[in-house]
């Protein structure tokens, strides 16, 4: 009965021992990462950063719409090569409020 036993309580161990090793590893890193950290230089100081110019737009709003250029109508045996075709689109100027 007691040699019945044995191997539940050795996967057990194994499970526990497993599980101390594996919060060994977790603490060692916290404390290596915090060792790393106290070596790096300070913060940049917030007046050191760029700072947007003022506008009531959000960062990477666009502020102009482009309009469609029409492509022209054409009969299959006098069709327009892409290269024939005009490659800019007109900007629409956008009132900024």
């Amino acid at each position: 009965m007691h040699a019945k036993g044995t191997p539940h309580l050795l996967e057990a161990l194994v499970h526990i021992l497993i599980g101390l090793i594996v919060v060994a590893v977790l603490v060692g890193s916290v404390v290596l990462g915090s060792k790393l950290r106290d070596q790096e230089g300070p913060p940049p100081d917030p007046t050191t950063h760029p700072h947007r110019p003022p506008t009531s737009r959000l960062p990477g709003e666009v502020s102009e719409h482009l309009r469609r250029v029409e492509v022209p109508k054409s009969d299959r045996a006098h069709r327009l090569r892409p290269y024939q075709l005009r490659t800019s689109t007109e900007p629409v100027p956008h009132e900024d409020a």
